[in-house]
């Protein structure tokens, strides 16, 4: 079986053995798909239905949404069917971090939208941008965008995907802890847990949607990437129900289950993206819950050269796992996806075939691989193979019979 996998300008064209599994999915064209949901909101009227002349509307976006300089544009031309003039629409996007910038949502966006919607970066170390919202039901004081605490219409656009933290991300998601406080957004840092099921309880999801019902959110858009690129659907309407449909076609079409460890794990990242290392990461999860002890992992991605402070801290570090406390105790922004990669070298071979210099991957604890030739000496000498393109968005689990199994060795 010949195959290519991608990730910006990192191809690599793979000879695979007979029996290997490839996961992947449909990809659908995302204008088409999009300006179908809007015209059919689950739970809710249209948009431009929704809003009334005075309103302050604002629109909360989380920048990793696949397609989402299209997504905006399209969610705004919705409102040309009103007079814009009598309504205050602000775009609100999260800081930037790690290198991954939410200008480039404003510089990519067409002249006319960028001529006409007001934009906004939030500022978490701006106190003069927050409000107090309320208290949780823990007890903790929430602090968020005065553009959210004031506005009349709250549309949020993002997706709906597997998360350490939140289990599904999504619809509330979108809000907090990203447009909150410093405290906030490294204390979302902790509670990142790549070993418990989606659909285990988490108390982060738990509070973000304690906050949406404070907040009184509304119409939201939801994007469920697809494997092959692209997006495979699009929700739009009342934020229960997006969730709701959004979660059965991410379980349908993302969530693999495999009934047998494999040696070699061959995963890919969306490549061209500044969240690539947090996508890195996010993969290498995928993956470790697929090979066995003494496993392989062989990445195909295109990363930023930039990398954070967490990574910055490994690659001086001789002892990685002396690193796990200090990453939980004071999280750098890139905490979530360093303590990823140190966890799956515990027990796996990492090789990376990508953009970045050799010296970089190796002080990181991971086998470069330059040339196709050598992916391929990986491949060959490996008993089992599967791979997973785009992999950051694939929650992988073992069967049954396989997972208890594997509990007992390590117990």
């Amino acid at each position: 079986m010949q195959l290519q996998l991608s990730s910006g300008n990192s191809v690599a064209k793979l000879n695979l053995p007979d029996g290997t599994v490839v996961h992947a999915t449909s990809t659908n064209e995302s204008s088409d798909v999009l300006s179908t949901a809007l015209r059919n909101p689950l739970g809710l009227p249209v948009l431009p239905e929704c809003v009334v002349p005075g309103d302050r509307v604002v629109i909360v976006v989380d920048s990793e949404t696949p397609d989402v300089v299209d997504v905006v544009t399209q969610v705004w031309a919705q409102f040309q069917k009103l007079n814009t003039d009598e309504l205050d629409v602000t775009l609100l996007l999260p800081a930037s971090t790690g290198g991954a910038g939410s200008q480039h949502v404003i510089d990519d966006l067409p002249v006319h939208v960028r001529n006409q919607l007001a934009a906004h970066v939030h500022d978490p170390t701006d106190e003069d941008q927050r409000r107090y919202l309320a208290s949780s039901a823990g007890g903790e004081r929430l602090y968020l965008s005065h553009y959210v605490t004031d506005a009349d219409l709250i549309i949020s656009i993002g997706t709906i995907g597997f998360d350490g933290g939140f289990g599904y991300r999504g619809t509330n998601s979108v809000i907090y802890p990203a447009f909150s406080d410093v405290p906030a957004i490294s204390a979302a840092k902790r509670d990142c847990d790549s070993q418990l099921a989606p659909e285990d309880k988490r108390p982060l999801r738990e509070l973000v949607d304690e906050i949406g019902w404070l907040l009184g959110t509304q119409f939201t858009v939801q994007v469920v990437p697809g494997l092959a690129g692209g997006i495979e659907g699009v929700f739009c309407g009342a934020t229960d129900q997006v969730m709701a449909a959004g979660k059965q076609l991410l379980n349908e079409r993302c969530r693999l289950t495999v009934e047998e460890e494999v040696h070699l794990a061959i995963v890919s990242i969306p490549g061209n993206s500044g969240f690539g290392w947090k996508h890195f990461g996010a993969a290498l999860a995928t993956a470790s819950r697929l090979v066995g002890d003494d496993g392989r992992i062989a990445v195909v991605a295109e990363l930023p050269e930039h990398i954070g402070p967490g990574l910055k801290m490994l690659r001086r570090c001789n002892a990685p796992e002396e690193l796990l406390q200090p990453l939980n105790d004071e999280p750098p922004e890139d905490a979530v996806e360093v303590t990823q990669l140190i966890l799956a070298l515990r027990n796996s071979q990492i090789y990376l075939f990508s953009n970045l210099d050799d010296s970089l991957v190796e002080d990181l604890g991971i086998l470069p691989l330059s040339t196709e030739t050598e992916l391929q000496r990986v491949i060959d000498s490996s008993d089992s193979v599967i791979v997973v393109p785009n992999a950051n968005y694939v929650w992988a689990q073992m069967g049954v019979a396989t997972a208890i199994s594997r509990q007992r060795q390590v117990g």
